[in-house]
């Protein structure tokens, strides 16, 4: 859960892949957000990787996405049999590309467990399309910095046909799904889940990137209870939890923000 990734527990062995300055000038080594910078605006729509550094604690890493309205959301992959759980979400706050951004960092834990939702106080700058750093206080405190990632070779593609997803959860949740293709990489699904109840929604393309706008619905009779949900997604080859086997294909992804709480789920062939 991304409470053990980032600065709840420390001990994760996480990896930092990346220590970035907290500047408006990239050649800066300072750690202090400047409040004042004038670049940008950048453009930072895309996949992104964040690794975050507690005071006195484990660096830790995620991988997740930024939308065209400041929507950044990432998930933390640790192996279920490595650290228990894996799949929290930590959410930003909004980032449009100004070079001084401020605003919560959301931490909450893997769906289906009892860990608790962590807000803190991030500051920071975008220091460049390629670069974002900041500070966060609060409950707990810390430095964080971002960098692009790519998680596909080549360009996003539809999916269509039969599907399998797999909410990451400490509770079981399979469901089985059907894609239509839409306009560019924009896709369309329905299906079912576990417990039978109805699951549909949109994977709606954010310009050419691999980035995707989600819409999630859940409907059914109960124990089912109906509800719309939003997210962001991107496509990857890479299986991160291990829900496929690690077998070679085209994985979907999406990090879905639930009233009732974040989820992460992965789609397969």
């Amino acid at each position: 859960m991304l409470r053990k990734l980032l600065w709840l527990l420390p001990l994760v062995p996480l990896v930092l892949i990346a220590a970035l300055a907290v500047s408006c000038s990239s050649s800066s080594s300072s750690t202090t957000v400047n409040q004042n910078c004038t670049d940008g605006p950048y453009n930072i729509v895309g996949n992104w990787q964040i690794n975050v550094t507690p005071s006195g604690g484990t660096p830790a890493i995620g991988y997740g996405a930024i939308d065209s309205a400041g929507l950044a959301v990432f998930f933390d992959t640790s192996p279920p049999n490595a650290s228990g759980d894996s799949g929290g979400t930590l959410q930003m706050p909004s980032l449009t590309g100004a070079c001084y951004f401020t605003g919560s960092i959301i931490s909450s834990p893997e769906a289906g467990t009892s860990g608790s939702v962590v807000s803190d106080t991030l500051q920071g700058n975008v220091v460049s399309a390629t670069s974002i750093t900041g500070t966060f206080s609060g409950v707990s405190s810390g430095s964080m910095a971002a960098v692009p990632f790519t998680p596909l070779s080549g360009s996003a593609t539809a999916l269509s046909g039969s599907q399998t997803g797999q909410i990451i959860s400490g509770v079981a949740d399979t469901l089985t799904l059907t894609f239509t293709p839409g306009t560019g990489a924009s896709m369309s699904f329905s299906g079912t889940d576990t417990l039978s109840c109805t699951v549909s929604g949109t994977f709606t393309q954010v310009g050419t990137s691999n980035v995707f706008d989600v819409t999630y619905v859940y409907a059914g009779a109960a124990p089912c209870v109906a509800a719309t949900s939003t997210g962001i997604g991107f496509e990857s080859t890479t299986d991160y939890f291990d829900m496929n086997s690690g077998a070679a294909g085209t994985y979907l992804y999406a990090d879905i923000l639930s009233s009732s709480g974040p989820f992460v789920l992965e789609i397969f062939q």
